[in-house]
């Protein structure tokens, strides 16, 4: 039975708006107790609306892109309640149906939520993957100012031309697992500032039908790379699979990813910091390049038992620790 909630006088009434029972004196919801404390939100680009709020598969939004905006609208309002303070870090989830068409670009990502694709393993190219696209010259993921506390789970970050799959200027304390960032020329990731991220079980700049230039792209103009941990990845770029220029990288691991590059290098690290505390370490990866696999200017011995292939070897397996 459907419930007036504004013509409430007094108990307990369920709000299907936010999720949650609520006590009502006198029409007056003074007290919410919700089963989640963020809002789920659901999203289906072939069912769903732009003004559709979200809360349930039948009243789907139509891309992810509308779900942020509203992820972050709710979160900035603390979730509803005027009283929340600001050290309520509550997270929102956005679920995001696999469909056999693509969801258009975000130009921007939530805080504080995991957005998880339901579909489809996202390696490959087909129908039921929950995946985000974008047309040449423009990044499938642009954040511009920044992200914290986001998870991405089972996504496919895809498209054609130039661009990257996800560009990010800053992100803290986030994850993004058995996600696919192809497609794009210019690169599969690039994260500016990081810190706290983790990457793991991912294909990043492995072509299904235009190949990265850079697999994997981190630091710029300064910028930080600290306390993350990239594993067991395929990192792929027709020049760099990994090109690390960030100034610190303190206690950053890069650790059992299979990269490989048709250029000079596979990984490039130029970091600028010679303190071996600020400085990135790769162990156990597979390494395959055309000439040499690593070329690391600072702070020698932080390369370890990284299998390596060189064209330039005869193709020869050869276990490389940089001295």
């Amino acid at each position: 039975m459907a419930i007036n909630v504004s013509a409430a006088k007094r108990g307990f009434l369920y709000n299907p708006a936010s999720q949650s029972l609520g006590i009502y004196v006198n029409g007056v919801n003074v007290a919410d107790y919700p089963t989640n404390m963020g809002r789920v939100y659901h999203v289906n680009n072939i069912t769903g609306s732009s003004g559709a709020d979200g809360l349930s598969w039948g009243s789907a939004m139509d891309q992810v892109s509308t779900a942020i905006d509203a992820s972050e609208v709710y979160r900035q309002l603390g979730y509803g309640k005027p009283d929340v303070t600001t050290n309520d870090y509550v997270r929102n989830t956005i679920l995001v149906q696999g469909t056999g068409t693509a969801y258009t670009l975000c130009d921007s990502l939530p805080n504080y939520c995991d957005i998880i694709g339901i579909g489809a393993d996202p390696r490959g190219n087909g129908g039921g993957i929950a995946r985000v696209s974008a047309t040449t010259g423009v990044d499938t993921v642009d954040e511009a100012t920044g992200v914290r506390g986001l998870n991405i789970y089972n996504m496919q970050f895809t498209g054609s031309g130039t661009g990257y799959a996800m560009d990010l200027a800053v992100a803290f304390r986030c994850r993004f697992e058995n996600c696919v960032f192809t497609n794009k020329s210019t690169g599969g990731i690039r994260i500016l500032t990081g810190g706290g991220i983790v990457i793991k079980d991912c294909s990043i700049g492995a072509a299904d039908t235009t190949t990265c230039t850079t697999g994997l792209t981190i630091g710029s103009s300064g910028g930080n790379f600290n306390n993350c941990l990239v594993e067991n990845n395929v990192i792929h770029g027709t020049t760099l699979a990994i090109n690390n220029t960030a100034y610190l990288c303190n206690g950053t691991r890069f650790d059992h990813n299979l990269c490989f590059s048709e250029g000079t290098y596979a990984i490039s690290d130029t970091s600028s910091q010679t303190g071996y505390p600020g400085l990135a370490w790769y162990t156990q990866n597979f390494v395959r390049a055309a000439t040499t696999a690593f070329v690391i200017t600072n702070g020698s011995g932080r390369a370890i038992g990284n299998l390596v292939v060189n064209n330039t070897t005869g193709a020869t397996l050869t276990e490389y620790t940089d001295q």
